[in-house]
């Protein structure tokens, strides 16, 4: 062994975006980023498709499913899921594989307000760690020279083009001329 801290690798097929699209990496609503703030997950997973009972193309749904199990999995030992919810709603249900899960949001079991909230718990639970990691000067230093803030173009200022007016006395930037109307009849009747 070289030193290195062992390392947990989730191979994964590529996930629909939260948007219902395919994620894209132009699309900063469509992903879930490792440094994200737990805000921005919250927000991010909130505005999600997630059509209730559907399943196809529902990109939360596949974080759970790709994601949540295959990690959990790794630090419990074995796949965990929860959706928490109100007693009122039905309390907190523990599924231990996606396939009960599915069949429950199917059925409208499982609402999709819930699933959304708790996706969110569960993913800033996993991303924590990886956040306070980051919080280091040298760690800020790295991602700034990494990712450098986009530059702002320069504003482009368009001048206004003065529709249907025709250019006067050969002035052909569309201003108008200092002569009166008076003159301009006087020597049109020469």
């Amino acid at each position: 062994m070289i030193g290195y801290k062992k390392r947990i690798h989730l191979m994964n097929p590529m996930l629909p975006g939260l948007q219902g699209d395919k994620m894209s990496a132009s699309d900063p609503n469509s992903k879930i980023d490792l440094l994200d703030t737990s805000k921005a997950v919250a927000t991010k997973v909130g505005k999600a498709f997630c059509p209730e009972n559907e399943v196809e193309g529902n990109g939360v749904l596949s974080f759970v499913k790709f994601v949540l199990f295959p990690a959990s999995d790794q630090r419990l030992g074995s796949p965990e899921f929860v959706i928490q919810r109100p007693e009122k709603f039905g309390g907190n249900t523990v599924y231990n594989d996606y396939e009960t899960l599915e069949q429950d949001f199917v059925a409208g079991n499982v609402h999709p307000g819930d699933l959304k909230s708790s996706v969110a718990a569960a993913l800033n639970q996993l991303l924590e760690p990886i956040r306070q990691h980051f919080e280091t000067p040298e760690m800020q230093q790295l991602i700034l020279e990494a990712y450098p803030p986009p530059v702002a173009a320069p504003k482009v200022v368009k001048q206004k083009k003065k529709h249907n007016k025709r250019p006067e006395d050969g002035n052909v930037d569309g201003a108008a001329s200092e002569q009166t109307v008076e003159e301009k009849l006087a020597e049109t009747h020469l």
